[in-house]
């Protein structure tokens, strides 16, 4: 369905004009991606102008802009809304520790569906006129979707977002940006124990905090038809129940003590590879003639885990996320 001149939609044939596209967000830089094109294209593009449009903010008080990588979806025993919470912690640690200086874009805030992005999407459907209730019973975004716009935030630096060099060579290869840095382990155990407490205790209290307190933290682990209440007898159902829902707990423990960071994210890794792609491409671009690389000196910073990144790391990709 085509959209009005003033490029909203009307009517419930709206539905009908979601597909998908594949390729490059930015022609030119070498990472491909599939996306939805139609209703949630627009959606995820008035929301890519919001995070230019901050960029810009921090550009314009001389602050340095640092992209913060880290886990957000719940993925291998994990839970969304604790990734946001760490991920809040880790900013304001390290703003903490930096200083006014600096400028933290935490995607975790923008995330569309969850509660640190909350009434961001309906905003943005409003504003396009779409029922989100009848878009998303054709269709919810995907990992592509989230790539394609943080590719083009990262990368881009066309005339709407603003130049920030005269050097066409160095065009879309991440100028806005000082450095990039990646949440590691022990980024997610500071945020455990802040309250003085070994690894093992602070996460079973915040698992058990939640669980009291959260309603949908409660939904996301409870185990349909489990009873809680008297103890069952070995080799019930209501005793399996209960086995899985005990599983369910350790598989939360084992993510958080052990495997949360940067390395077992999807969209960290891409991310990461967008990172060495932008350096790449920041080196072979300013080469002299009989030269394979430039100057390195114009690479981004990058940091992981709470300390700076070595000269290996900056250069080399990693396994792909979302990307094709």
């Amino acid at each position: 369905m085509p959209k009005a001149n003033d490029g909203t939609w009307t009517g419930i044939t709206q539905v009908e004009a979601v597909g998908t596209q594949r390729g490059e967000p930015v022609p030119g830089f070498p990472l491909q991606f599939e996306w939805h094109t139609g209703p949630w294209m627009d959606i995820f593009d008035l929301q890519l102008a919001l995070i230019k449009q901050d960029v810009r903010r921090a550009r314009a008080e001389d602050r340095l802009t640092v992209y913060l990588s880290c886990p957000i979806s719940a993925r291998g025993g994990g839970y969304s809304g604790t990734n946001v919470d760490i991920a809040r912690f880790t900013e304001r640690a390290l703003l903490q520790r930096w200083g006014e200086g600096f400028w933290i874009l935490n995607p975790a805030q923008y995330q569309l569906e969850s509660k640190a992005g909350s009434g961001l999407m309906e905003e943005h459907a409003k504003r396009l006129h779409i029922d989100l209730n009848q878009l998303r019973t054709m269709s919810s975004p995907t990992g592509g979707d989230y790539l394609r716009m943080w590719t083009k935030a990262l990368v881009e630096n066309d005339a709407a977002y603003g130049f920030e060099t005269d050097d066409p060579n160095l065009r879309n290869t991440g100028q806005h940006f000082d450095a990039f840095y990646f949440l590691g382990p022990r980024d997610v155990q500071a945020f455990f124990v802040q309250l003085g407490v070994s690894l093992t205790a602070g996460i079973e209290n915040y698992f058990s905090r939640r669980e009291a307190t959260d309603a949908d933290f409660r939904d996301s682990f409870a185990i349909p038809g489990l009873n809680w209440g008297a103890v069952p007898t070995a080799g019930t159902a209501q005793a399996s129940l209960r086995d899985r829902w005990e599983r369910v707990r350790i598989e939360f423990f084992r993510y958080y003590g052990l495997r949360a960071s940067g390395n077992f994210s999807l969209g960290s890794h891409d991310e990461w590879n967008i990172y060495c792609q932008i350096n790449l491409l920041r080196r072979t671009r300013t080469a002299k003639p009989g030269q394979l690389d430039g100057d390195v000196s114009i690479q981004l910073a990058g940091y992981f885990d709470g300390g700076q990144l070595d000269p290996a790391s900056t250069e080399a990709g990693v396994s792909r996320g979302y990307a094709l």
